[in-house]
This record gives C-alpha cells, structure tokens and sequence, in this order.
C-alpha cells in the first residue's frame, strides 16, 4: 500500500513538473509549404573527394546543393481576407540538406517548420547526381516531422523559378500542381506520386518514377509533362504524356483518362473509367515470359453525326479497333522500359517474385538479363459501355 502512494506521488509530480521543453510560439513559426533542391556549382567539385575524415573542413565554402524554402506570408490571412496567401522563400546554398537547414534559420527571424510542407521539387540537373541523391534521400527518411503524404516531382531546370512562377489560377505553386494533381481522373497522363511512394519505391532497388514538370517562360506556362524514370537513384530518362498513360495501363492504376483513334478520318474519344489487370509469368522459347491482360470500360464521347452505332457489330468493331491500337502501344513503352532503360516500374519482378516462388528461385541470380530478355505481351480488352445522348 505505501508502495502504491509513492507511484502514485511520484506521476502526479511528473505530471505537474513536466513540460514542452522546446515549446515556440505559432506566430514565431514560418510553415514551410515548398522546398525546392537545385544543383549547387559545387556539386561535381572533385575536391570533396580529397577531404579527409579528420581533415578541417570549411563548411561555408561548399555549395553543393542550393535550396529555397518557400512558405505563404501569414499578413495577408485573416477573417476577412482570402483562404489562401502568396509566398515568401528563402533560399541558401549548403553542402547539405541539414546545412541547409541550419542556414535558412540564420536567415530568418522565425523558426523553420518543415511539418506542413506540401511539394518537394527536385531539379533535373541534381537528379543526374546519384551520390548528392541518396544524401538528400537519407536526409528525408530521417526527418520525423516532415510530411510523408507531400507531393513529390522532378522540375525541368532550376526550381527557384518554378517557385516563384505565379500561375492565374492560384496564388501559389505548391496550391497550383495539387490542383492539377487532383485531376488525374480527367487526365491520366498525371501521375501523382507522394514522399511516402517514392521512397517506398527507392528503399527497393533504388529505381522511382516520379511526375515531371515543364516552364516554358516564352508563354509564361508550367505544365506536367509525363515521368522521369530514376535507376539507381539517378535520372535516365522520361515518358510522354502519352507513354505515361500507356504506363499506367501496364501498372494496373489507371483511375481515368481518355485515348482515341481514327475510323474513317474521323476521331474516336473514349473517356475509360474502370480498368483490371493481370499478369501472367511463364516461360516461351527458353525466355522468361509475361502476358499482361487488361480489362477497360469506357464511354463513348466523340465520333461522326453520321455514324450509326447503336448495332452491337458496330461497337464491337470500335472495341477491336481500341483493343489493337492499345496493346501495341503498350507493348511499345514496356519495350522501352526493358531494351532502353533496363528498370521494371511497372511490377513484373513483383509478379514473380511473390506469385510465382518456383520461377524466381531460378531467375533471381540473374534477374536484369533474365528482365531485359524476357517476352512481354499485352493483350487488351474494351469494353464501350455507354454511348452518351443522342438524337
């Protein structure tokens, strides 16, 4: 019992003397919203390499990496002003992320919080530097307070200018990209992808797809422009619009879109809103071989005024029509996949490894040549479900 009033006694002054040691302010807070990572004139200095473990090191004078911190300016929220605000950045250059980190609260009156950020911006002239990469990377992954749902992309040319492009729409560019984002049932050619993804994807084999953007200053226009294909933590190529799609069938993950064809000189649009995939592993001619079987259904959105096609002949004529044109484009992209850039995004070692133990115990040991060999055939098939209102 006296033991008992001693616990009892010693949580109750725990209680009362404990606290938030490192408790700030809100208003002495700046929220980051956007970090955006550029290659600094540093990054390929083979000077670094020289540098012994005990030797001194200037940590000012490297500038491997430049990184802005964009965050919305708090003045212009209030009752009675708009939800959203533009933003302020800050922008330094370090020889690392925490450097950087370090740097940007030198910088500032207020604390940086990085725990509300929303879009990470890689350049992809940093992305062609694999070691500067996984630094970054292992940076992320040890970072408990940053937001593992933040959208991830690769920027064509320097970040900053993403980041401080003003698009009409919005007053920001984290706000502006989530828009486009949440419109991947409109348009499939956007892949969205999340930190958590993408460094569930890299923890793998180093391999990531990522969307990539475009800012094409003549126009004063930013757009997303397909992925970037990352092997080896290192930028070694792109899909179109178009392929991505393609991409997105082959995955299994395609939540929306519309593809077309010509019949008679005349598009066909079908917008496609459902979709299944599977793959099947077995082997042809001594290779190791996948038949990948999509299943799409759709609506019919445009054709010819002065084509009937009410009669079920006719639209299984158009469904043969989308069933060809489609599985031999994806047939091209996972040929690219396979013969140019040797990566497997879209799950095939997955589908042997886990479902098919026999055949991986024989092709693990080997598996990039037994991958880039491998016979892959896609086989399509659509389903026009509704034909829209006519006359």
């Amino acid at each position: 019992m006296k033991f008992l009033k001693m616990v009892i006694i010693f949580i109750t002054c725990c209680t009362f003397l404990s606290g938030c040691w490192d408790k700030v302010e809100i208003d002495r807070r700046i929220f980051i919203s956007t970090i955006g990572v550029d290659s600094g004139k540093d990054i390929a200095s083979k000077d670094i390499k020289a540098i012994k473990p005990g030797d001194p090191f200037q940590q000012s004078d490297m500038q491997r990496i430049n990184v802005i911190y964009s965050f919305p300016d708090i003045t212009q929220l209030g009752p009675e002003k708009g939800g959203t605000a533009s933003d302020k950045n800050i922008s330094v250059q370090a020889y690392s992320m925490e450097d950087a980190y370090t740097k940007a609260n030198s910088k500032s009156s207020r604390s940086v919080h990085l725990g509300h950020t929303q879009l990470l911006m890689l350049s992809d002239d940093l992305m062609k530097y694999s070691n500067v990469v996984k630094e970054i990377i292992d940076y992320i992954q040890r970072q408990p307070e940053l937001n593992r749902e933040m959208t991830v992309v690769v920027a064509e040319g320097k970040t900053e200018d993403y980041i401080k492009y003003k698009p009409d729409t919005e007053k920001n560019i984290e706000t502006y990209l989530s828009g486009l984002m949440e419109n991947v049932g409109k348009s499939a050619s956007i892949l969205p992808i999340n930190l958590n993804e993408f460094l569930q994807n890299l923890s793998v084999n180093g391999n990531a797809i990522l969307p990539r953007v475009k800012l094409e200053k003549d126009k004063n226009e930013l757009r997303l422009d397909g992925v970037a294909l990352i092997k080896d933590y290192k930028l070694i190529g792109q899909l179109n619009p178009a392929e991505t799609v393609d991409l997105e069938l082959l995955r299994g993950k395609l939540v929306g879109g519309q593809r077309s064809i010509f019949v008679g000189g005349h598009p066909v649009d079908v917008e496609f809103s459902g979709m299944q995939r599977k793959i099947k592993v077995g082997t042809s001619g001594g290779k190791l071989a996948f038949y990948i079987d999509i299943n799409l259904e759709g609506d019919l959105r445009e054709f010819d005024v002065d084509k009937d096609v009410f009669s079920i002949s006719k639209l299984d004529t158009l469904q043969e029509y989308f069933n060809e044109s489609l599985a031999s484009e994806c047939e091209q992209v996972a040929k690219i996949l396979q013969q140019r850039y040797e990566m497997d995004p879209i799950g095939l070692r997955e589908a042997v490894e886990k479902y098919n133990p026999s055949i991986w115990q024989k092709v693990k040991g080997n598996w990039e040549k037994e991958f880039k060999d491998a016979v892959i055939r896609v086989d399509v098939a659509t389903k026009i479900r509704r034909i829209g209102v006519t006359r």
